[in-house]
């Protein structure tokens, strides 16, 4: 286990145990929320608000990127949270980073997660442990497949989503969006019994505006995203 790795698990995980509060904030302009808009990013709401990208994320800890944001849904800024609040929601931002760190830590020692979990049965317990006190999202996840055909077309193309690698018997949306911006819901799924999906939608007329649009699947309640290979658009509007 390397000695990086194995001192940010440390320091992560004591601090999930223990992490007694957080500085406070600033009012923000914009109030104690902000709905989110088509193409919307973190640095267009931290201007529009006067906050920062690093303060929406710390409050937002189911968000990792620009790119996890859902047109219509609110997104907290660090004004509308109470001190019990940020602390919880610094714990599972801190959650998140250790199931990261491990990631990382496999992928260098050449193994899997599951061989590194089994061959270190105190951390799998201690993590089991955060997941459930947390209800983080699984890690099978990060092993979901999305796949686009036809992979380019005008706006206005059908298009046949497939997915693999996703829970099972879950509902979803499939939304679509610029890279490393909101994403809009355009269909409402559920996944299949061995965690698969293939729905068929069009390309909207407003993705036009870009050269590339990505599809993105996410649990209804927002708990974990996986991403398709950009759409590249081609030509004019059908």
């Amino acid at each position: 286990m390397g000695i990086r790795h194995l001192m940010f698990l440390t320091a992560t995980m004591l601090a999930c145990g223990s992490y007694a509060g957080l500085a406070q904030t600033s009012p923000s302009p914009c109030g104690d929320s902000i709905t989110v808009s088509r193409a919307d990013t973190l640095s267009s709401i931290a201007e529009r608000c006067d906050t920062s990208e690093a303060a929406l994320l710390r409050v937002n800890p189911g968000i990792e990127g620009s790119g996890d944001l859902q047109a219509g849904t609110q997104l907290r800024l660090p004004s509308g949270l109470s001190s019990s609040q940020q602390t919880a929601d610094r714990l599972k931002s801190f959650a998140r980073e250790t199931g990261n760190a491990l990631m990382g830590m496999a992928q260098e020692l050449g193994s899997s997660v599951d061989d590194l979990l089994n061959e270190n049965p105190d951390l799998q317990q201690r993590l089991r442990q955060l997941g459930d006190r947390f209800s983080l999202p699984s890690v099978d996840v990060d092993k979901a497949q999305v796949s686009l055909s036809p992979e380019s077309g005008m706006a206005g193309t059908s298009v046949i989503v497939s997915a693999s690698g996703l829970p099972a018997d879950a509902g979803v949306v499939v939304g679509g969006g610029a890279p490393r911006s909101a994403y809009e819901v355009l269909d409402r799924a559920r996944t299949t019994s061995d965690g698969t999906l293939q729905t068929t939608l069009r390309i909207p007329e407003w993705a036009s505006d870009h050269e590339r649009f990505v599809l993105t699947i996410a649990a209804d309640d927002g708990s974990w995203r996986v991403r398709s290979s950009p759409f590249r658009i081609t030509g004019m509007k059908l």
